[in-house]
């Protein structure tokens, strides 16, 4: 019988941490209690918006939803690629297309129609913005979001991505499901724990967008079901 070689064993090893490290500790997601499964007719995902770091996804004390624009941007934020908002949103769209078929409004309509909506950055919040755009738009559900972190492999560090989501129901600005979502990519050698982010992009450094992609993925696991 033939021993394994070292290479297939620590090869072995490097998976077993893999399948026991669970990547959602870099997730968080809720639900509103009685919302695990909701009916929506149109949904539309809401262009995100560049903020300042949301305390690491938290909540703090004042909701990120409910603080004006003017509070979520108060500086510029270099930790952020320029474009990075459409990336953002363009992979929501994408994880929630399969679900929602043609319930789901077309991203271009959607920026296209936020785009020409008048803004006060004093008064408006995430909530209010999903309120008026949901109605606007003929949606009952709108995805609005806020991303904090967004740049590229660096030196030792690889590509960073933090960002935050929520639902919004428009006829009463409810927020039905949160998420937010924080890494930097390692290198195995640097923290074993992320072997399971280093093998998922294929045992490579992953982009930006492709972090986030892995994100959304993480956390719509966790998104209400939505039946016809």
């Amino acid at each position: 019988m033939r021993t394994p070689n070292r290479r297939w064993l620590l090869l072995l090893a490097l998976l077993l941490i893999a399948g026991g490290c669970n990547g959602k500790r870099h997730a968080g997601t809720q639900t509103l209690t009685g919302y695990e499964s909701f009916t929506t007719q149109r949904m539309a995902v809401m262009p995100f918006v560049a903020t300042q770091p949301l305390a690491s996804g938290a909540e703090g004390l004042r909701p990120p939803l409910d603080c004006t624009l003017e509070q979520l941007c108060e500086a510029v934020n270099l930790a952020i690629t320029p474009g990075a908002e459409s990336v953002m949103a363009r992979a929501f769209q994408d994880a929630l297309a399969p679900r929602l078929g043609d319930r789901l409004v077309p991203l271009e309509q959607s920026a296209r129609l936020f785009q020409g909506m008048p803004l006060d950055r004093s008064r408006d919040t995430l909530r209010s913005l999903a309120e008026r755009f949901g109605a606007a738009v003929g949606a009952d559900h709108v995805l609005v979001g806020a991303v904090w972190r967004f740049h590229e492999r660096a030196q030792e560090d690889g590509a960073s991505v933090g960002f935050a989501a929520y639902c919004v129901e428009v006829a009463n600005g409810r927020r039905i499901w949160r998420a937010h979502f924080e890494l930097t990519q390692q290198s195995l050698t640097a923290d074993l724990r992320e072997a399971r982010v280093f093998f998922k992009g294929g045992a490579r450094w992953l982009s930006a967008e492709e972090l986030t992609r892995y994100g959304v993925a993480q956390v719509m696991e966790d998104f209400p079901r939505t039946p016809p």
